[in-house]
C-alpha cells in the first residue's frame, strides 16, 4: 500500500471517530432513566398493581411483603424483594444497590414512600429491568397521625 493511500485511510478513520461517536454512547443514553415520585414497595405488591391497575395496593403494602419467599434462616442475609414502581409509566424496576447510589437499608427505611432519582438500566431479571441509581432522594411515608390536628 502506498504512503498516500495509508495516510488517506488514517485520516478517514480519524474523521469517522470524531464525527460519528461510538454506538455504545447512544445505547447508554437509551438506558438512562429518571424517576419522579416512584413508590418504594414489595415486588409482589408491584406485580398486583401492574396486573390490576389498582395503585392503592402500593400505599397499603406492608413491609413484611418484601421478605415473602425468603427462608427464615436467610432473612438477614438475602436481599429483600424491594422494587420502585413508576406510577406514570405503570411499570416497576429492581434496584442494584451500591455504596454511592442507594442501599437496601435506605430502600427499606423509605418503604412505602417515594424515590426521585436518575440512573442507568444495567440489566434484566425475570423480564424486569434493573436500575443502578447515580443520584437518589428518598421521601419516607408519613407516620400515622402525621396530619392529626391540621384541620
Amino acid at each position: 500500500m502506498s504512503l498516500k493511500k495509508l495516510l488517506a485511510l488514517f485520516l478517514a478513520i480519524i474523521a469517522i471517530s470524531v464525527y460519528n461517536p461510538a454506538v455504545a454512547e447512544e445505547d447508554d443514553e437509551d438506558n438512562e432513566i429518571d424517576l419522579t415520585s416512584a413508590v418504594i414497595t414489595a415486588e409482589s405488591c408491584a406485580k398486583e398493581a401492574e396486573e390490576t391497575g389498582e395503585f392503592s395496593v402500593l400505599s397499603s403494602c406492608p413491609p413484611h411483603k418484601a421478605f415473602e419467599g425468603i427462608p427464615a434462616d436467610k432473612i438477614y442475609t438475602a436481599a429483600p424483594k424491594v422494587v420502585v414502581f413508576d406510577v406514570t409509566e405503570g411499570e416497576y424496576y429492581y434496584v442494584k444497590p451500591t455504596k454511592d447510589g442507594v442501599t437496601y437499608s435506605e430502600l427499606l427505611e423509605g418503604f412505602g414512600g417515594t424515590l426521585d432519582g436518575s440512573g442507568v438500566i444495567v440489566g434484566e431479571k425475570n423480564g424486569i429491568s434493573i436500575v443502578k441509581f447515580e443520584e437518589v432522594d428518598i421521601t419516607p411515608k408519613p407516620k400515622p397521625g402525621f396530619f392529626k390536628g391540621c384541620l
